[in-house]
């Protein structure tokens, strides 16, 4: 009917226009409260971390929050114990680059200057002492020094802003985390009930969904930046590149933002091989943070990150400068999840409200989901009427004492990854 789509398409404009005004006027609150979102993100990746851990021991029968708190000592101790066998390593490498930075300044002027002898440049001109006092004395140049210094002076607020933030951080994102954990499933369920009787089944599964993808994206992308970081310091030792680790390191903790781990990490590996005076080096670096970074986009990603939205690298790459330009680096850490919950939630709208699809079409059109490798049969189990270490029925029967459905009943993904 006519006035159907009509009414429909009436309704589409409408609630694009009120989902831009509260978006609009999303943005302006969060302005206002900023300091407190960065600490929400990290607490959030926490949640997502730590939220399959405290489902264990909920199914060992152990209150909730003791399972939070007892995770979280787990992961506290799991970062004390690998900085602590790191960080001799990393401290002796920081040394010796301070040692070496005078050295390698050299290294860099000698070379500027034969580069500027093949291109029949006089780049001792631009060196020379006599050179730096005209330039100083020039009065344009004064003028632009005084604008960069004033320009200093004026972000000393953004300065003490930010290491407040890093403060606020390091403090309340562990609190938040373990507040959100102990509190989740009732957050949950209080989020239901508020949902309309005849939309909550919906609600429900969309939300898991979007859990599942996050969750997903947020575990795998730590132990995909733990890999990158190792693969990378393995490669650099093994070509006996000076601070292997940090370099490594450094690989490893920008591989959390899409894209910029490996490449960030292979021009500073370039840097330090050109300098170390070693030109196959710098080409074993390339060749060596090239081969990792195909490794993790083909291999590495897709088998740990089983649930995944299908994202292009350029969708990727304008969301973290929208996410950036927006909110700076808490933009460009949260701009993929963001982007793919987007993408969630407007692809069910859009396939279930205009094609009329069902809510499993329209989640198997966004979400991939990476099969399992097959589970290797023990060898010492040969009779296979032999009972199972956790069977199937036990578990069923806990669930059940719980008041929770059984996996093979549980039609509601939202138990499946925390919905924040």
């Amino acid at each position: 009917m006519p006035s159907d789509r009509l009414r429909q398409l009436a309704l589409i404009v409408w609630t694009t226009v009120g989902a831009l005004i509260l978006g609009w006027a999303f943005l302006q609150i969060a302005e206002a409260i900023r300091v407190i979102w960065l600490p929400m993100a990290f607490a959030a990746g926490l949640v997502f971390l730590l939220e399959p851990l405290v489902k264990v021991f909920d199914r060992l029968r152990l209150p909730r929050i003791a399972g939070a708190l007892l995770a979280f000592l787990i992961f506290l101790a799991i970062i004390v114990a690998v900085s602590a066998l790191v960080w001799p390593t990393i401290q002796m490498q920081a040394q010796e680059l301070g040692d070496q930075l005078p050295t390698l300044y050299s290294d860099f002027l000698e070379w500027a200057r034969q580069l500027g002898e093949q291109f029949d440049i006089d780049i001792e001109q631009y060196l020379s002492q006599q050179w730096i006092e005209d330039w100083l004395n020039d009065p344009a140049n004064q003028e632009i020094i005084q604008n960069v210094l004033l320009g200093f002076g004026s972000q000393a607020g953004f300065i003490i802003r930010t290491v407040t933030e890093a403060v606020v951080i390091v403090t309340l994102a562990p609190v938040l985390a373990i507040y959100i954990l102990m509190d989740l499933n009732r957050f949950k369920r209080q989020s239901l009930d508020l949902t309309p009787p005849n939309h909550r089944d919906e609600a429900a599964y969309v939300t898991g969904q979007v859990g599942t993808a996050l969750g997903s994206f947020v575990r795998g992308q730590l132990l995909v930046s733990f890999i990158v970081g190792v693969a990378s310091s393995i490669g650099m030792w093994a070509i006996d590149l000076p601070f292997w680790l940090l370099i490594g390191i450094l690989a490893g903790v920008l591989n959390l933002i899409p894209f910029l781990g490996p490449v960030v990490g292979g021009a500073v590996a370039v840097v330090v091989a050109l300098l170390n005076g070693d030109p196959w080096q710098a080409v074993w670096a390339v060749l060596i943070m090239v081969g990792i970074q195909q490794v993790d986009n083909n291999v590495i990603t897709p088998v740990v990150q089983r649930a995944r939205v299908n994202l292009s690298p350029f969708v990727i790459v304008l969301a973290l400068i929208v996410g950036g330009t927006l909110a700076g680096l808490l933009g460009v850490l949260i701009a993929v999840p963001v982007t793919a919950a987007i993408r969630i939630l407007a692809g069910h709208f859009w396939r279930t409200r205009i094609l009329g699809q069902s809510w499993e079409e329209a989640a198997d059109a966004m979400i991939e989901m990476t099969e399992r490798p097959e589970r290797l049969t023990r060898k010492g189990r040969r009779n296979p009427n032999q009972t199972r270490l956790f069977d199937t029925q036990e578990m069923q029967a806990i669930n059940e004492e719980d008041g929770e459905p059984a996996p093979s009943e549980r039609e509601d993904p939202s138990d499946d990854e925390p919905s924040i």
